[in-house]
């Protein structure tokens, strides 16, 4: 193991000789500070600050190498604060990776139509990283806080991304990871076109084949959404387990889950928001035990879902307590509304709904167990496809 530590200052990447240091090299891009391409190197940085000045480039690059620790600096003014490509055992812990690029009127991106691996900047990067934790860092105020891509088995855990201008914790390909106890708040881009168009901005974000994580902890509140499976492009996000978050106070969806199956919502908090649970086009997932108060419009929305499980959930003071519906076929569309969807809905206490507590087309099978209903305009009310 080799410890480099950098003589504490605020360094630019005109004034730090990285190669000086047993482990750094000199950096082969002129817009990287510091580079590690050694296994075995730990950076201590307390005490330093790498400044970027606002024009671009990244502050440490580390790739093709195992086993490297990055810890205590502060990292700021680039286009990636930290970008980790091919490596595995990397550990970031206590770093300060914050205010990187973060264009808050960047509108729409272009990975709506196909995601973007590179990506459009932020605090940390990681792509092809495994086996690695980064914890209890600020990623705050950049444009994605922390993202992994086709990144699998890491730790994300006691990270600060709040303030982002797309996604505080965003994985793209990447199954088997854990993110666990962080904050990702006032993660929120507005466009122009209505009021809450956010423009898929989301404390954290998970699309295109991100499956198996182990998702808890996190407090994702006033983000675009709280929590985000986004299923437009590329394989669905699968059987991931999304457990005591908060997801409250968002224009759009506390949680939303579309085109996916498998994934299970437990015991998460989805208040005051536009939906508490968007869950389009999902199936055979459950949502259970989570607190579903006074959204806008309903506690839990799914459209076109089938095999779904809503279990002993705390539903109060929506417009409808669980709206599941359909739309019959169309001319020139799929032929959509002609199966019957099975439903568990149990266990649930369902109260205050402004029009009804349980809304279903008529193409649903739904058992009804032991729900409690309390107060509601209509308890149940059964819809013809029309």
């Amino acid at each position: 193991m080799t410890c480099v530590r950098v003589v504490p200052n605020r360094y630019t990447r005109d004034t730090l000789e990285a190669s000086q240091y047993l482990g750094l090299e000199a950096p082969a891009s002129s817009g990287t500070v510091i580079e590690i391409c050694t296994d075995g190197v730990t950076l201590d940085l307390s005490g330093v600050v790498l400044d970027g000045e606002r024009k671009g480039g990244v502050g440490i690059w580390v790739h093709d190498c195992r086993d490297v620790t990055i810890a205590s600096g502060i990292v700021i003014g680039f286009h990636y604060g930290i970008r980790a490509e091919n490596v595995s055992h990397l550990s970031i812990r206590r770093c300060v990776v914050s205010d990187n690029t973060n264009p808050l009127d960047a509108g729409w991106l272009p990975d709506i139509e196909a995601p973007v691996e590179e990506g459009f900047g932020g605090g940390i990067y990681l792509r092809r990283v495994r086996n690695s934790v980064i914890e209890n860092n600020q990623t705050g105020n950049n444009f994605n806080g922390i993202s992994l891509v086709r990144s699998d088995h890491n730790v994300i855990s006691g990270n600060h991304a709040s303030h982002c201008g797309n996604v505080g914790i965003y994985l793209l390909k990447s199954s088997h990871n854990q993110v666990l106890d962080n904050q990702a708040e006032h993660c929120i881009r507005y466009t122009d076109r209505f009021w809450c168009d956010t423009a898929d901005s989301a404390g954290i974000l998970l699309e295109d084949g991100s499956n198996h994580n182990r998702i808890t902890g996190n407090s994702l509140r006033y983000s675009g959404d709280g929590f985000f499976i986004r299923g437009h492009h590329g394989e669905p996000s699968n059987d991931n387990f999304i457990a005591h978050n908060d997801g409250s106070y968002s224009p759009n969806n506390a949680f939303e889950a579309v085109f996916c199956s498998g994934n299970v919502f437990e015991d998460n908090v989805a208040n005051f928001s536009n939906y508490g649970f968007w869950l389009g086009y999902s199936t055979n997932s459950t949502v259970r035990g989570n607190e579903i108060r006074v959204n806008r419009f309903d506690g839990i929305a799914i459209e076109h879902g089938e095999g779904n499980a809503i279990e002993e959930n705390r539903i109060e003071g929506n417009r409808n307590g669980i709206r599941l519906w359909s739309d019959p076929a169309r001319r020139g569309s799929a032929t959509i509304g002609n199966t019957r969807r099975r439903y568990t809905i149990s266990g649930n206490r369902i109260a205050a709904s402004r029009e009804s507590g349980i809304y279903v087309t008529d193409d649903h099978d739904a058992v009804l167990d032991e729900n409690v209903y309390e107060s509601n305009a209509c308890d149940l009310r059964r819809q013809p496809l029309r």
